[in-house]
């Protein structure tokens, strides 16, 4: 079974009272093995596959993203290429590792929150910090093309003076963030409404495939506060390269 195209073009059934026994026949056992319960799944399941696992993910994040089909097209893009091609796990260890593994990989969200919590630490040198992720001209270079990237590396040459610095409100504990790549963005992914409107007009010229993120400052419950965009892992570190529309300007 093709379960891409049966998700892009086939219909999402939507449980009700009416088939709840139904449901219930249908189902899946997270225990078994992922691409068995991939490869047998109705509609109905491949939905029920895609919310468990969104969930999952979530109880393990500070910030989870909202439920819609547009991100469970995703996890179960993810799932479909990680359980096929005899992968013998569980359902329920792909996840798992999944989310253990994030924490640990090099340019996952994970790893950039990691960096961006030191910046609420009680004696952080914002400066130091802030500096770290200045980015090199070559840099620019291997995210964007040209005429994009030289006017970019000029200008944040111009803008990252030294002792300048950001960091969270003493009133702000918090951090959200939304992690893409720049293929994402550029394919029109769904994430990519959640970074600036600006992005619409630049991404036809990212270079390369790279970690992208946007991320805020705020308060413990609220979601309006300090925003940046632009944390991008590249030449295995983060850099941050704000704004890139303005080159267009």
């Amino acid at each position: 079974m093709n379960i891409i195209l049966k998700l892009l073009f086939g219909p999402v059934v939507i449980l009700g009272l009416s088939n709840a026994v139904q449901a219930q026949e249908m189902g899946f056992d997270p225990r078994q093995n992922c691409a068995e319960i991939l490869g047998n799944a109705d509609e109905t399941t491949l939905a029920m596959v895609g919310a468990w696992t969104f969930g999952f993910l979530a109880s393990k994040q500070s910030d989870p993203r909202p439920v819609d089909l547009d991100n469970v097209k995703v996890i179960l893009r993810n799932l479909n290429t990680t359980c096929t091609n005899g992968n013998a796990q569980s359902l329920l260890e792909v996840v798992s590792g999944s989310s253990k593994a994030s924490s640990e990989t090099p340019g996952s969200e994970a790893h950039a929150r990691s960096l961006l919590m030191k910046f609420f630490e009680p004696d952080a040198d914002l400066v130091a910090l802030t500096s770290a992720l200045f980015p090199t001209e070559e840099e620019v270079h291997m995210v964007y093309n040209d005429p994009v990237a030289s006017k970019l590396a000029a200008g944040y040459a111009e803008a990252f003076k030294p002792g300048i610095k950001f960091g969270p409100k003493p009133d702000q504990n918090a951090l959200l963030t939304v992690h893409a790549t720049t293929a994402q963005l550029k394919n029109g992914d769904a994430v990519l409404r959640e970074f600036p409107g600006g992005y619409k007009d630049i991404v036809q010229y990212f270079k390369s495939d790279v970690p992208i993120v946007r991320f805020k400052f705020v308060k413990e419950g609220e979601t309006l506060g300090l925003a940046f965009d632009g944390l991008v892992f590249v030449n295995n570190h983060w850099v941050i390269m704000p704004k890139p529309w303005r080159s267009l300007e």
